[in-house]
């Protein structure tokens, strides 16, 4: 359901006047799932609750993107888009230190407890502080980002239709650029949590953790992610502005994959991988893994950032649309690679796990290259 919910939302909030409103009933939704959880009395009501959380809080996911290019002009966007990815990257990691402690003092029911309280909270601000953000983004046709005719207005041109068609988010994936940018970072992003479902049984049979210093461990990762999309942010807009001045003002949505992407694709981010499992499997000292938990998680928002800040740039008023569908694979990959991570390890060890993960990684990250250097591979889908 998370992979599929946004799809929906992101294809009603780009063709209407209603993105505050999806917010809105969307965290209705969460906020009642969050409530239900607290009193669930077995595992399927339990999951039925989960399912509703996750229905609820997709909205974001799916058309937060869209909300900052809302609001935001294309050179003050990579910095919102980094701290809004900030946001979602803490949250997963973060979470585990606080649920940690929380289950232990208080029991399991803490944690939906403390979740309805920060879905009351939200409601509150989208009620009395957030505004409607919708707005016709044209600012890249007028600097010549896309070269388009602007009188053939046709449907790979990303001319916006007031149909709504609750799929038409997910025909976006049959351009070769789009498949690109959400297979390499579902890759990242799916590694970076199947490490997540590989850790806690790890480091309790491997280092004797309990919970709460299973959670702790996460700060690493956290602090990771949190820093690196922050200066993968600024650096966007810093090599955006340089390129945009080189060309008169003239823009390109290749000027997003900026050159802190290459370093962390092709070198920290499957060396990260490397040196996060194999060290685990031989009995290293923990603090190895830990450390490269957190260098993985800083390449990966340095790889991310761009590469979704180049998909909203690049399809031009429907960021929403391109950001859901890039999340259906991006949310496939994580189901996959968190599926097998567990027996994969069991079957093999934790290090060969991570090295086919770190190859994957690498693989695409041609394919990333790719787009930077031949924009054609843009083009040809007429965006």
């Amino acid at each position: 359901m998370f992979c599929l919910q946004p799809i929906f939302y992101s294809s009603i909030s780009d063709h209407w006047y209603v993105r505050r409103s999806v917010y809105f009933f969307s965290i209705i939704i969460y906020t009642a799932g969050s409530l239900g959880g607290c009193f669930a009395y077995d595992i399927y009501v339990l999951l039925g609750m989960r399912i509703l959380q996750a229905v609820g809080i997709s909205s974001a996911w799916a058309i937060g993107a869209g909300s900052v290019a809302d609001v935001y002009d294309v050179e003050e966007r990579g910095n919102a888009l980094g701290i809004y990815f900030t946001g979602q990257f803490a949250g997963p990691l973060f979470g585990p230190i606080f649920g940690g402690f929380l289950v232990e003092r208080w029991g399991w029911q803490s944690v939906f407890w403390l979740l309805f309280v920060i879905g009351c909270i939200l409601l509150l601000l989208v009620v009395f502080v957030m505004e409607e953000t919708y707005r016709e983004e044209d600012k890249w046709g007028k600097n010549g980002m896309v070269e388009i005719d602007p009188d053939q207005k046709t449907e790979e041109t990303a001319v916006e239709s007031k149909m709504v068609n609750p799929l038409a988010s997910l025909a976006l994936l049959r351009h070769p650029f789009v498949f690109i940018c959400a297979t390499s970072t579902g890759l990242a992003f799916g590694g970076m949590f199947a490490i997540e479902n590989m850790l806690p049984e790890l480091y309790t049979h491997q280092y004797g953790f309990s919970s709460s210093l299973i959670g702790l461990s996460f700060i690493s990762p956290g602090l990771g992610e949190v820093i690196g999309s922050l200066i993968s942010g600024k650096l966007s807009d810093i090599f955006l502005g340089r390129a945009m001045a080189k060309r008169d003002g003239v823009a390109m949505p290749e000027d997003r994959l900026a050159p802190n992407v290459w370093p962390c694709a092709f070198l920290l981010n499957p060396l990260s991988f490397f040196l996060w499992g194999w060290p685990v499997q031989l009995g290293w000292n923990v603090w190895v893994s830990i450390i490269m938990f957190g260098v993985q998680c800083f390449a990966m928002v340095n790889v991310f950032n761009p590469v979704m800040s180049y998909l909203v740039d690049s399809v031009s008023g429907r960021g929403a649309s391109v950001t859901a569908a890039a999340n259906l694979v991006r949310m496939i990959w994580t189901f996959a690679l968190s599926l097998i991570a567990n027996p994969m390890t069991q079957a093999v060890g934790a290090g060969w796990v991570t090295f086919f993960f770190g190859m994957l990684n690498l693989v695409w990250a041609f394919f990333v290259l790719a787009l930077k250097l031949k924009p054609q591979i843009r083009k040809y889908s007429g965006y």
